[in-house]
């Protein structure tokens, strides 16, 4: 099932209150903590394949003023089963569905799986996620995932 095996976004709290520069995004394995893949802080897009339609989906995010991770756009080749949105504002781009959005994800959490070809891309860096299946994995620029004392 798509929200089983696919991107499972746990909404959280509002962002904190203080300016943050972001200057890391990192992949967390949620159980411990462990940074698993670290790069410099930018826009970043997570690929994978939908359970149901077997399409590729792209979403695209950006890192807010507190290190807030924010969804600004999801692409699809066509809008199908397990697909969470409901059509309003979609535009046809490059032979794709495109919906933009200003989503502040709260946490942003995902458990990858080798048949959904899990991908987070970020510049010029792709990173295979399926390499740690089944796994719950964060992504989030650590630098500001608490307040300044």
């Amino acid at each position: 099932m798509f929200a089983l095996a696919i991107l499972i976004l746990v909404m959280g709290g509002p962002a904190a209150a203080h300016d943050c520069t972001p200057r890391a995004l990192d992949v967390i394995h949620v159980q411990d903590g462990t940074t698993l893949a670290s790069l410099p802080a930018q826009p970043f897009t997570l690929v994978w394949r939908n359970s149901v339609t077997h399409s590729l989906v792209q979403a695209d995010y950006i890192l807010g003023p507190q290190g807030q991770i924010i969804q600004i756009a999801e692409r699809f080749a066509a809008h199908g089963p397990g697909m969470a949105h409901d059509g309003a504002g979609w535009r046809i781009e490059g032979g794709q569905m495109v919906i933009d959005l200003h989503r502040d994800v709260g946490r942003l959490i995902l458990r990858s799986a080798p048949a959904h070809e899990n991908r987070l891309i970020a510049g010029d860096t792709v990173i295979d996620l399926t390499q740690w299946p089944a796994t719950p994995l964060e992504i989030r620029s650590p630098d500001c995932k608490d307040p300044p004392p």
